[in-house]
């Protein structure tokens, strides 16, 4: 009976360890299955991982200098193994893997060890992560802590090391790991931490690096509780170089030195490189790359939307033509308050967005670029309007007022030989001219800015005090049709409507539409021979190996001829000596330009130049919530002068040179004939040959004076240092007494009024041959 009973319980325990079989291998078959399904679920993995980073893209200043980083997500600089210091790797290799060069991707003693540390402590703290598995999962996983995530990570970390050597990947994980706030890999933290490229860095350095990977939050050097007690990463730190000498990887001496270091002292430096300065120069970094992501896009067919995203997550390295010095100098002279004393401004504050805060108004803008098309400085508006603020220097459309008269009536006139600087035209609403004019167009004709009228004056006059009847008569002598394609396609002004074209207003005073920034291109042509430079922000851009994916040079053609070009550099630069512009004077640096004002004065400009830069400054509205505003050229001015002086600074003193197809004649201030030596007051004007005067003045009887000799007018030569005071050397040449000083003069004498009454009706009836009057 007990025998029986003892086979029962035999049987029963044989049974159960059957079930206990059977459910072990199910649960075995089951595992086995599970890890299968998440294996197969795992991501595949593209070896070229370097070619698949974002990272940042780098801009430098005309002269090499780094200057700013822009980044979407992930601030780095990808940088080759070759790059970085072999005491930077071995630093990772001590802390991060010592067994990182003899695995295949997963370290079974250190998963094991993991393991029995997570079942102690009751947590998944510790995960035994390879190098290689590390770089999985920052480059294809997430960063969750489970265990089919660790599945993954081990079966792909065998493959990568099936596909890549140790050295890619390491060279891959080094530019991979997050190291600080918005720093990624090693490069970005060189520079972000101790200011220097990871090529420089020292091996205490390196040991600081590698030392923060496993928590860069907590061993933060800037953090307030680190930075009252840095002890928290210093010893993490010694960790690390202590690991790298029981290794072997560096010597005794290499060890103590790197102890001795003062890192706290390294890390707390005055950082000067890319790090935090994109906000400094973003109206600058923001126009170039609208310039370049145009360019990529031309060049190889991508809508311009990706092309930007490419450049800014390619890595490129963009140089750009900004003077760093003058784009900040002239930001802080834009939002210097005093150049804005005494304009009204009222807002409307039902034309802004709920919880809005008006812009700073008047609003401002200016735009500096050499003469060859190099813009050096862009300021597109004052206050803190922050990045990606709408750019007044470059899509700012406004009135140009009076600034548009050189453009489009002087330059013209004088290039067909409508006129000469010392036409006599009459300053006046009733005369002849002025009735053709408004049977013409229906009854429109300008007042002056003063509502004065001054009589019978010179071209030259009539441009420095910006007289809107000399602009509309010569308008209408030279036609809208020659003005307008002046415009357009001599000037290159894009803004302009084809229906100005039909309206005096327009063309005359500036009633249409241009940016400070094609105004300052515009004027390059009277600084440059009379050659137009479009404006360029980059010269070059690199990839990240260093080749040149585009390569930038100034657009520049031939606007006006260079006589052409001298005339009107000479008479505007009076505009800045003796007319509207003298509080832009440059002193002994030659300089010219034009004002303007709107009709409504919500617009102030002035565009001028000088044998280096041309530069435009505007100011006005910010936009439809200002209700009421009233600005004046006159406040332009002292702002031109200001950044101007600045962009001058330490240049030296240079001169216009005048061309051989312009000849100087000493003529009458009286009569505008050519000078005897009797005549009381006399000036140098110049004249494209074959247009100067040849009649004597019959008001004052006497043997012609000779024309001076050219090496008399004290021109200059490029690159001239005289320091002698410009009004000297440039504008009239004065041989006796300003030209502009006589029109008093003139219009006190009834003789000289004859004569130039007659010279201006013989001005009207022989357009084509202006040397008769």
């Amino acid at each position: 009976m007990a025998r029986k009973k003892k086979k029962g319980n035999s049987k029963i325990y044989k049974n159960i360890l059957l079930v206990l079989l059977v459910i072990v291998l199910l649960s075995a078959a089951a595992t086995i299955g599970a890890v299968i399904k998440i294996v197969s679920d795992a991501p595949e993995i593209d070896v070229n991982i370097l070619d698949n980073l974002k990272q940042s893209v780098e801009f430098y200043d005309k002269d090499g200098n780094p200057i700013a980083n822009l980044h979407t997500g992930e601030n780095r600089k990808i940088v080759s193994l070759k790059q970085i210091p072999k005491h930077l790797q071995y630093a990772y290799v001590s802390i991060e893997d010592e067994r990182f060069f003899k695995h295949h991707g997963i370290d079974i003693k250190r998963i094991f060890g993991a393991m029995f540390a997570n079942i102690k402590s009751r947590s998944k703290a510790q995960g035994g992560s390879t190098i290689t598995q590390q770089l999985v999962r920052n480059y294809a996983l997430t960063q969750e802590k489970s265990y089919v995530r660790k599945i993954q990570e081990m079966y792909l970390a065998v493959q990568l090391e099936r596909k890549l050597s140790k050295d890619q990947i390491l060279e891959a994980y080094l530019n991979t790991i997050y190291l600080g706030p918005n720093v990624y890999g090693v490069q970005q933290a060189s520079r972000y931490y101790f200011d220097k490229d990871v090529e420089d860095i020292t091996i205490a350095e390196a040991a600081f690096i590698a030392a923060i990977t496993q928590n860069p939050g907590i061993y933060n050097p800037y953090s307030k509780k680190n930075k009252e007690n840095p002890d928290n990463y210093l010893g993490r730190q010694r960790i690390v170089l202590k690991k790298m000498y029981e290794n072997g990887y560096i010597s005794e001496q290499e060890y103590q030195k790197a102890l001795s270091e003062d890192l706290v002292a390294a890390l707390n430096k005055p950082k000067t490189r890319l790090s935090n300065n994109y906000m400094k120069y973003h109206w600058f970094i923001e126009a170039a790359i609208d310039e370049i992501a145009k360019d990529l896009s031309d060049k190889f067919k991508l809508d311009e939307k990706d092309a930007r995203q490419k450049l800014i997550s390619g890595g490129y390295k963009v140089y750009l033509t900004m003077d760093a010095r003058l784009q900040e100098k002239a930001q802080e002279i834009l939002n210097d308050e005093r150049f804005y004393k005494g304009i009204p401004v009222k807002i409307d504050q039902t034309k802004l967005k709920e919880n809005e805060s008006p812009k700073p108004n008047p609003q401002a803008a200016a735009v500096v670029m050499d003469i060859n098309g190099e813009v050096r400085a862009i300021i597109g508006g004052r206050g803190n309007l922050g990045a990606g603020a709408f750019n007044y220097a470059t899509d700012g459309i406004r009135h140009p007022g009076s600034s548009i008269k050189p453009l489009a009536v002087y330059a013209p006139a004088i290039e067909k030989q409508v006129i000469t600087a010392s036409t006599v035209i009459n300053d006046s609403d009733s005369d002849e001219e002025a009735n053709e004019i408004k049977n013409k167009y229906r009854g429109w004709f300008p007042d002056n800015y003063d509502r004065r009228f001054r009589g019978p004056v010179t071209v030259r006059y009539g441009l420095q005090e910006s007289l809107n009847t000399i602009a509309a008569k010569i308008l209408n002598r030279v036609g809208l049709d020659t003005s307008y394609n002046y415009l357009i396609n001599k000037f290159d002004l894009a803004n302009i409507d084809k229906k100005d074209k039909y309206m005096p207003a327009a063309l005359a005073l500036g009633q249409t539409l241009a940016s400070p920034i094609e105004m300052a291109s515009a004027y390059t042509a009277f600084a440059n021979n009379g050659i137009i430079s479009h404006p360029i922000f980059y010269t070059k851009v690199e990839d990240r190996t260093g080749s040149i994916v585009l390569e930038k040079k100034p657009i520049q053609k031939r606007a006006i001829s260079e006589e052409t070009a001298f005339i009107m550099n000479q008479l505007m630069q009076n505009v800045v000596k003796a007319g509207t512009a003298q509080a832009a004077n440059l002193g002994a640096m030659p300089a010219g330009g034009k004002t303007g004002t709107t009709s409504n004065n919500e617009d102030g400009w002035f565009v001028g130049f000088t044998p280096y830069y041309t530069c435009a400054i505007w100011i006005g509205k910010s936009g439809p919530e200002v209700k009421y505003i009233s600005v004046k050229s006159k406040f332009a001015t002292p702002i031109w002068k200001a950044i101007m002086l600045e962009a001058h600074r330490g240049l030296p003193i240079k001169q216009f040179i005048k061309p051989e197809g312009v000849v100087a004649a000493t003529i009458c201030s009286h009569s505008r004939k050519l000078a005897t030596d009797t005549c009381p007051s006399k000036y140098v004007e110049y004249f494209i040959s074959g247009t100067e005067p040849i009649e004597t003045c019959d008001v004052h009887s006497a043997p012609v004076v000779p024309v001076p000799d050219e090496n008399t007018t004290q021109e200059g030569n490029e690159g001239n240092t005289n320091n002698s005071d410009v009004n000297n050397t440039t504008g009239n040449n004065q041989t006796t007494e300003d030209p502009n000083n006589t029109q008093n003069t003139q219009q006190n004498n009834s003789n000289s009024q004859t004569t130039s009454g007659q010279q201006n009706n013989s001005t009207q009836s022989q357009n084509k041959n202006p040397s008769n009057r």
